[in-house]
């Protein structure tokens, strides 16, 4: 079993021999490092490695790990978790690696990994379309006629009696060079993580197009010192899936700084990025703007002396603008949503506070809390109403959003109005 599948927040067993769902110790030892890297990535306790809120793709040396977003709380296949991180990452505006990454059901029921060496050989079949960079090398042969100058010395002792062969030294144009050298050894070493059909045959037709180019001299000094130029700017998204694919399947060309390498991304991030590139593909139809991450305002006013200044800098993850005004404030979680005695979805007190916060800050009455819709399929719709200081009300939202949808529409929650246009 080359691919071990977890899903996020899930605890995977240390064992000796790393059987069935379990890592051996020297494979924790590396998820620590990722740890170490990626804050809030995993825990190590004691016979157990405590994942959290990352998914993506992890190389363990002989195996990788794939982590799946948990879409629900009962379980659910494989397929599923990985259809809806594959339809996160097409979305957001923040991986652009990412935005015609394949879909099919074939790359679904795959691991993770397939989806990401399909997108791979779709950038390296984009390189070829255009055309293979070529480099003129220096080459010497042998040749019936003269071609670029004659190698004197070479001539005159191993031909000296022959008037049949003229050594020849001549520039040729040619693909091997180390552009294609880091592309070929990556669609090379992915060979045996393949299990489609498709991809295997597609292997063959990119390793036959490559095949002039040499890759068995290539180091990772060559694969971490490349710079692009005007030629071979073209060259950047695959040369970026190729250190990426490097890194995670191929030991001997990675760095000191790679020795736990991954491809991960935070599903916090990753959902609200998601959300608001949806939101902003109908915003302009109803003359709406979106921001993300607005830090235009403060919580509180420190005043010190005759010193006044902003302090507790507020963020929120998304504003919603009618002609330059805060129609709404959002706050994307991507978490479970608990539910009260009666049914009713229950946003933790610390989300309320938040968006208390943000309400008094912009002075804004629409505000909403933005979940996963598969967290709240048996809960029962419920808003919130703020306390104000005579002015009207303030109401905050409950969210639920559809992951089995590209349109991420909205599965739960009665508003507000612009929320409810966006999302239809």
């Amino acid at each position: 079993m080359r691919v071990l599948t977890a899903l996020e927040h899930e605890a995977i067993p240390i064992t000796a021999d790393g059987a069935g769902f379990s890592l051996t110790l020297e494979e924790a030892q590396r998820l620590a490092q990722v740890g170490e890297m990626r804050r809030g990535f995993c825990e190590l306790g004691h016979r157990q490695v405590k994942l959290a809120q990352f998914c993506g793709v992890v190389g363990l040396g002989e195996r990788v790990l794939e982590v799946l977003p948990k879409t629900q709380d009962r379980d659910v296949p494989a397929e599923n978790c990985r259809g809806v991180l594959l339809r996160l990452l097409r979305l957001s505006e923040c991986f652009p690696h990412f935005e015609h990454l394949p879909a099919g059901q074939h790359l679904s029921r795959a691991p993770i990994l397939e989806a990401f060496i399909a997108a791979f050989y779709q950038a390296v079949t984009t390189v070829i379309r255009g055309g293979l960079l070529r480099h003129y090398l220096e080459h010497e042969e042998d040749l019936r006629v003269v071609r670029g100058r004659i190698a004197t010395g070479r001539q005159l002792g191993a031909h000296a009696n022959r008037l049949d062969k003229v050594a020849c030294v001549f520039d040729e144009l040619s693909a091997d060079n180390v552009w294609n050298r880091v592309l070929k050894k990556a669609v090379r070493i992915t060979r045996p993580w393949l299990r489609s059909a498709e991809l295997r045959r597609r292997w063959v037709d990119l390793m036959g197009v490559l095949d002039e180019v040499d890759d068995s001299r290539l180091n990772s000094v060559e694969v971490e010192r490349l710079v692009f130029d005007r030629r071979a700017e073209r060259y950047r998204q695959s040369i970026d899936w190729a250190r990426w694919l490097l890194a995670l399947l191929a030991p001997s060309l990675r760095g000191g700084k790679h020795d736990a390498p991954a491809l991960l991304f935070d599903m916090n991030r990753l959902f609200e990025s998601s959300v608001a590139a949806v939101l902003r593909r109908s915003a302009q139809r109803y003359d709406l703007e979106i921001v993300t991450q607005d830090r235009s305002r403060t919580l509180v006013t420190i005043v010190s002396g005759n010193v006044a200044e902003a302090g507790y800098v507020l963020r929120p993850d998304l504003l919603i603008l009618r002609k330059g005004s805060v129609a709404v404030i959002a706050d994307t979680k991507w978490k479970r949503l608990e539910r009260d005695r009666k049914g009713r979805v229950s946003p933790s007190e610390a989300d309320m506070y938040q968006l208390h916060a943000y309400a008094s800050a912009f002075r804004c009455r629409e505000l909403a809390l933005i979940y996963p819709w598969s967290t709240l399929d048996r809960a029962s719709d419920a808003t919130f109403s703020l306390p104000t200081h005579g002015g009207p009300a303030t109401t905050v939202h409950v969210v639920g959003l559809d992951m089995d949808d590209d349109a991420l529409p909205m599965r739960i929650g009665a508003g507000p109005v612009e929320l409810i246009q966006l999302l239809r």
